[in-house]
């Protein structure tokens, strides 16, 4: 079954609608032997020659038998330096992510900080590291009793923690934000992630303000994208925040959707994005619209937090609405992936190479090095998420009541350039390593 994505692990865009950046699935025929490596890279060549949005510049001599690993294979037909993105996943892991917004792990986000460092910035609740006490703004100091300053220095941090099975153990050193340290052993579990949270409301200005934090453009997203607007509404909010910093992105139709929750029915129908496939799909290109959605809040601006980590349908958000309303952005850069993915299911795997590219109604898009702020703003981590005195939050909140982005805009900006200067890339886009959930 084939998939359209944009986003998080990617999306799930049944035949381009459910798309996440685009994500749906196509079965392909297995013969015997094509489960084998080679198999495996042979069924891998042919999708990118067909499908892959930038398949001209596909090598010519690239030997499927002389690699035995799938993902060595892909690496080596990727078009470079644009598509950090294309990506080989288990089907388990793609369902239970894009079905439920489950993963294998300890139940935790984290980030290299001062090059040496790692600090939590979520907590995933009902988890083992939340029943372990710990949350954002903690620092794990060592990982299997490897401190994470040598593991980081030697490239090795992701692989410490083991493979993402359940009843793996692992074992950590965990210093809490106020100094206190404990040695706890882990067990991993699947872990949920809540989609929409923290839905609440401020006052700015003599607005009323609404707030929600938002992980994951996933199949659930849309019912609790519901719910969360009936709330805002009922509380009688004419301004709207959403915070998207670490949200890698999903499916394509959830985006569609709330846009038009954001924007109202007076422009249902109107353009949302438009999806241009490589030459040999060009029946493939569609364009989305904006639907006819009850709750709508009807805005004629939103604000939207942002950090490097994010991407895809959050990034195609902001840029689908440019053309509508005001969309200010506070926080850091965006990460930059203005294209979308179809997914092709081959054996037990699911290969997901960038299909399609994204553009506005205006025609505007191509942010491969991302969408820079509007104010900029630092992540943090020293208060909690939906904290109005979170830096994030507060600069979100300063520019609805005042009009601009206040002091705090410049220092922070110099902040966000030094921390980028030594944060690396995912050397691959998906959605655990964009947002290094463990």
């Amino acid at each position: 079954m084939r998939k359209l994505l944009i986003g998080a692990f990617t999306c799930v865009l049944v035949l381009l609608v459910s798309g996440c950046g685009g994500s749906g699935s196509v079965s392909q025929a297995q013969t015997a032997g094509a489960c084998s490596v080679t198999g495996q890279n042979q069924q891998i060549l042919a999708i990118m020659q067909s499908w892959y949005y930038w398949n001209q510049y596909l090598p010519t001599d690239v030997n499927p038998a002389a690699y035995s690993d799938t993902t060595a294979f892909l690496d080596a037909l990727l078009y470079q330096p644009l598509d950090r993105f294309s990506y080989i996943t288990t089907q388990a892991a793609n369902q239970a992510f894009y079905g439920a917004g489950q993963y294998v792990g300890i139940g935790f986000s984290q980030e290299i900080i001062n090059g040496n460092q790692l600090q939590l910035t979520n907590v995933y609740p009902n988890s083992p590291a939340a029943g372990a006490g710990f949350v954002r703004g903690g620092y794990i100091l060592s990982i299997n009793g490897t401190p994470v300053a040598t593991l980081i220095a030697d490239n090795q941090l992701d692989s410490a923690y083991g493979p993402a099975d359940v009843g793996v153990v692992v074992t950590l050193e965990y210093q809490s934000p106020s100094g206190a340290t404990q040695t706890v052993t882990l067990t991993k579990t699947v872990v949920t992630q809540p989609n929409v949270s923290l839905v609440q409301s401020f006052n700015a200005g003599g607005r009323n303000v609404g707030y929600f934090f938002f992980q994951n453009f996933i199949t659930p997203s849309t019912a609790e994208l519901q719910q969360a607007f009936t709330q805002l509404q009922a509380d009688g909010d004419n301004e709207l925040i959403i915070d998207e910093r670490y949200n890698g992105g999903g499916l394509l139709s959830v985006a569609q959707f709330l846009g038009s929750l954001i924007v109202g029915n007076g422009d249902a129908g109107q353009t949302f994005a438009t999806l241009n496939y490589n030459s040999l799909h060009t029946d493939q290109d569609q364009a989305l619209a904006f639907q006819n959605v009850s709750n709508s809040l009807n805005l004629n601006r939103v604000v939207i937090i942002t950090t490097g980590g994010t991407a895809s349908a959050a990034e195609l958000l902001i840029n689908a609405l440019k053309p509508y309303i005001d969309v200010v952005t506070v926080g850091g850069s965006t990460f930059g992936k203005p294209v979308g993915e179809n997914g092709f299911d081959f054996c037990s795997s699911v290969l997901y190479p960038m299909t399609f590219n994204m553009l506005n109604a205006a025609g505007a898009g191509n942010y491969f090095s991302g969408i820079a702020p509007t104010c900029p703003a630092v992540d943090d981590l020293s208060h909690a998420l939906g904290d109005s005195s979170e830096a994030s939050l507060a600069g979100a909140l300063y520019y609805i009541a005042n009009g601009n982005c206040g002091p705090a805009a410049p220092a922070a900006e110099r902040a966000n350039a030094r921390a980028a200067a030594w944060r690396p890339l995912p050397e691959r886009y998906g959605w655990q390593t964009l947002v290094n959930a463990h």
